[in-house]
């Protein structure tokens, strides 16, 4: 497809709804998507920021403590991405 051939990296596969998902596996390459999509980002701007944080957690994680705050960041993640929380966005260019 040709998002992959554009970024570089990761994988598409379509759903049996007819809904495409890319899927980037390295945490490097899923880094630099996000900070490469960041600044365009309408909708999930709270979700990109905070899987940022996640990662930067993620990698200088060290004790006990730093664990627990990596796993409430990706609770609150959960939280934003779920269906009962979801609001509905009209663009327009």
């Amino acid at each position: 497809m040709r998002v992959c051939e554009l970024v570089g990296y990761g994988y598409m596969r379509q759903r049996k709804d007819g809904i495409l998902e890319y899927t980037v596996g390295k945490i490097s390459n899923i880094r630099k998507l996000m900070k490469a999509v960041k600044p365009f980002i309408k909708m999930k701007k709270k979700q990109v920021s905070l899987m940022l944080e996640i990662l930067d957690l993620k990698e200088s994680m060290k004790t006990k403590q730093d664990f627990i705050e990596l796993a409430d960041k990706i609770n609150i993640f959960q939280t934003l991405n779920h269906s009962k929380t979801r609001k509905t966005y009209t663009l327009t260019p």
